[in-house]
């Protein structure tokens, strides 16, 4: 039995180990200003409900509009442009932490969307049922 113990017991020490050194010789760099800056950016025009939000399955982009504050953004292999008729930025988002966390928040607000509009499509149909059938029953 104390074999058991030695055995589990060099695995975890063996991995401390490696967690320790590989946060000394690679360590995750934070993220640039400009990353954080374009995340921030790409959040205030998430939660606005003018925005037009939408994704491209195949490529897999995802896509902002914003009339209003006239602002275009494509979000697409950690790159993340933001395009109005007067400039243009391309920004490399390095930042896993950061990248998912637009993502995240993209997906959860488009499937909001969703929701909404399946509920009103389910109330619809409720609605018209319901006045079939009393058009049935008269």
């Amino acid at each position: 039995m104390k074999e058991n113990k030695v055995v589990g017991y060099i695995p975890k020490l063996l991995f401390r180990v490696y967690l320790n050194l590989k946060e000394k010789f690679d360590p995750t760099p934070s993220p640039k200003e400009e990353e954080i800056f374009c995340v921030e950016i790409c959040e205030k025009l998430i939660e606005n409900t003018l925005s037009k939000l939408t994704i491209a399955p195949i490529s897999n982009k995802r896509f902002i509009k914003n009339d209003e504050k006239d602002m275009f953004v494509v979000i697409s292999d950690r790159q993340i442009s933001i395009i109005n008729h007067v400039y243009s930025y391309n920004v490399y988002i390095e930042s896993d932490v950061l990248y998912n966390k637009i993502l995240n928040n993209f997906d959860k607000v488009v499937e909001q969307k969703r929701q909404e509009l399946e509920d009103e499509i389910k109330n619809n149909i409720k609605h018209s049922l319901k006045n079939i059938l009393t058009k049935v029953s008269d």
